[in-house]
């Protein structure tokens, strides 16, 4: 996710992270981009968050929206805000 430092994101060494995960395992990286993609989503602008689902609780938790007087440094990533993803070492 980009909510963690760069050091720790996954991809930071790279497509190599990627071709190494066994999820991607028989994937033909040289056709990738010939493929056509089996869904192509529809957006009407940066802020668009239709294709997301939406979650009743999902900005009842107050530490989500920070302090009173905080200054609005999320902007238009509010509705992602807990979506994120910082890859562990394997032990």
């Amino acid at each position: 996710g980009l909510l963690c430092a760069p050091g720790a994101r996954l991809g930071r060494g790279g497509a190599q992270d990627f071709r190494g995960l066994a999820l991607f395992a028989g994937l033909r990286w040289a056709a990738l981009r010939r493929s056509r993609a089996p869904f192509a989503p529809s957006a009407a602008g940066a802020a668009d968050t239709s294709n997301f689902d939406v979650l009743d609780d999902c900005l009842s938790q107050p530490e989500l929206l920070g302090e009173p007087g905080d200054p609005p440094e999320l902007g238009l990533h509010l509705p992602f805000v807990g979506y994120s993803y910082a890859r562990g070492d394997p032990e």
